[in-house]
């Protein structure tokens, strides 16, 4: 998934990353993938670590056991700023977003956030 060394993952940069159950849209994430993504990135966030990554599933929902997994990981890594966002958080975004109609205005809608 990763490569050996990934130069992106260091210390001032934020790192997102999608990640989606197709196959079960509008519903929780596959427990076993997300289980599985998780294993692969904490090989990479023992060895370089970002100040923040970001973990976003834009069609799936995340349900109590998911959110327990994502929990975890926060607790294992606490130097890093790792935040997780489903599909209703990345629906409010784009809601949210379709209201900004300049850049100034896009710039204090993030002040505000």
């Amino acid at each position: 998934m990763f490569a050996e060394k990934p130069k992106y993952f260091e210390d001032g940069n934020f790192i997102y990353e999608c990640k989606s159950s197709p196959d079960n849209l509008n519903g929780p994430i596959n427990q076993g993938s997300l289980r599985k993504w998780i294993n692969d990135l904490k090989k990479v966030l023992k060895r370089r670590q970002p100040t923040g990554f970001r973990y976003i599933f834009p069609v799936n929902r995340l349900d109590e056991n998911n959110k327990s997994l994502l929990e975890q990981l926060k607790t294992e890594f606490p130097k890093i700023d790792i935040q997780y966002y489903d599909c209703d958080s990345v629906d409010r975004l784009v809601k949210s977003l379709e209201k900004v109609n300049s850049l100034p205005e896009l710039v204090e809608y993030i002040k505000q956030a």
